[in-house]
């Protein structure tokens, strides 16, 4: 914004204390809308975790591998596998109790980019055409593919148990602070929660509406195991990688990918190597094998 307010003045007269006025005016407004937009996400919003039901069903989801925040893209790509999302039918469907993300991993020990969720359609009796429709988008992504990307990513299928779990609600805008919160705010408090009740398996899992904008998060109590989805167990999955990740792997910076990278004349790797050992940092090119 403040680059083209200076392009728009670019031929006006100068007028250094005016513009610096007119220039703390549109960061002021910066501030606000950012400010707003935290707010209306729920970043005071109080978190009460309490009991109630996980319905349980049968799940057809798309397992990925990546940041959390990007279960908010999984779950739009899935809206669209089904014909629900705006430019879908004509009477589209909320996706809260039915579209779901499981998370399967604990940020704390798994390094970012590299922590698992899925994200599917919790199918009840009735949905079968849903499930057909889903597990025909397969069709077009080859076997042997393991995408990035949620639309590069094939359907799976498997059963989640009907079990108690531990309930909270959220605000929910379906933007960056939504994501951010969830990372930071939800996740964390679940995590206190299983500790302070001698829960050791932490999955958590999301629906969300977009009507309401408000997601339900569940914390499974027993029959957790179940949630892995066919998948090794969070303690199994963390044993891929280092103990003790550097601060940088355990911000989201992958420091392999990074000394991979080519540049003509300069090999990356010892120029990093080299750094990690005078920074004190960890040598994290292991366990990097994906599922």
């Amino acid at each position: 914004m403040a680059l083209s307010y200076h392009e728009l003045t670019y031929n006006q007269h100068k007028d250094p204390k005016a513009q610096r006025q007119q220039f703390l005016v549109i960061c002021l407004i910066m501030a606000v809308l950012v400010v707003h937009s935290a707010l209306n996400a729920g970043i005071l919003a109080p978190l009460s975790i309490t009991r109630d039901v996980f319905p349980g069903g049968e799940f057809v989801f798309k397992l990925m591998t990546n940041d959390y925040v990007a279960s908010f893209g999984a779950v739009r790509t899935i809206s669209s596998d089904l014909g629900i999302d705006e430019n879908g039918v004509q009477q589209p469907r909320d996706g809260v109790d039915f579209l779901y993300t499981v998370f399967l991993d604990d940020p704390s020990i798994v390094p970012g980019g590299k922590t698992r969720f899925a994200s599917g359609a919790l199918l009840q009796k009735g949905d079968g055409g849903m499930r057909s429709r889903l597990l025909e988008a397969n069709k077009s992504i080859p076997p042997d593919v393991h995408g990035t990307q949620s639309k590069n990513t094939r359907y799976e299928v498997a059963k989640l148990p009907k079990v108690t779990a531990a309930v909270a609600q959220h605000p929910f805008t379906d933007g960056v602070w939504s994501a951010l919160l969830m990372k930071y705010k939800i996740v964390p408090a679940f995590k206190k929660h299983a500790k302070h009740h001698n829960t050791r398996d932490e999955i958590i899992i999301s629906t969300c509406s977009e009507t309401e904008n408000m997601c339900t998060f569940y914390m499974p109590l027993s029959k957790v195991d179940k949630f892995y989805v066919g998948k090794p167990t969070a303690a199994e999955y963390a044993k891929r990688f280092d103990k003790d990740m550097g601060f940088l792997e355990k911000i989201g910076i992958d420091t392999a990918a990074f000394s991979t990278r080519k540049i003509p004349g300069v090999d990356l790797s010892n120029v990093w190597r080299g750094s990690k050992k005078a920074l004190g940092l960890k040598d994290f090119s292991k366990g990097k094998e994906e599922l």
